[in-house]
């Protein structure tokens, strides 16, 4: 990779995924920019060195769903956050003009918006585990009536039955 595809590179990161801005930044023209900027993304030794540039920041934003469901039981709850605000110049490329960091205490409607959130991300939670007990109910009644019958049907004649009716009533859960 040279160094005008290397600069490229670092100004598509910093430009957020802007490569016609990236391009100019890095010295093509303007033409090219509009017209080929794309292909400077296709070139296998950019795109392994953005990756490998990202790869660090992707993973330090990962979040996970426990994570989330503290966040909004720790915005429910009224503890301080962290904020961020951020003034840019457009004319100049983006520029960052103005960084604040700031801590602040959620108001009322922002706590009753996370346990709403939570509290809907709870109830998914219950009825998927409400459903599946039912579904593992008529499993059990399926197989209890059919192994409870006296007459002479063989042991296979009865699981064959058995598993019609189950695969019936996954059908009817669907």
């Amino acid at each position: 990779m040279n160094k005008r595809q290397k600069a490229f590179a670092d100004e598509y990161i910093a430009n957020g995924g802007n490569k016609y801005k990236a391009a100019i930044s890095a010295g093509y023209s303007e033409k090219y920019a509009k017209a080929q900027s794309h292909r400077l993304l296709e070139n296998v030794g950019i795109a392994q060195y953005i990756k490998k540039r990202l790869d660090p920041i992707e993973k330090r934003r990962e979040i996970t769903a426990d994570d989330a469901l503290n966040e909004l039981i720790s915005i429910w709850q009224g503890d301080t956050q962290n904020g961020v605000s951020k003034t840019m110049d457009r004319l100049k490329n983006g520029e960052i003009v103005k960084h604040i960091e700031y801590e602040y205490t959620p108001d009322l409607e922002s706590k009753l918006k996370a346990l709403d959130l939570y509290l809907k991300y709870k109830s998914l939670l219950s009825q998927a585990q409400l459903e599946k007990a039912r579904t593992e109910i008529k499993l059990m009644q399926a197989k209890l009536e059919v192994l409870q019958r006296g007459d002479e049907e063989s042991t296979e004649d009865k699981l064959d039955e058995l598993l019609n009716r189950i695969s019936g009533e996954l059908d009817d859960i669907d």
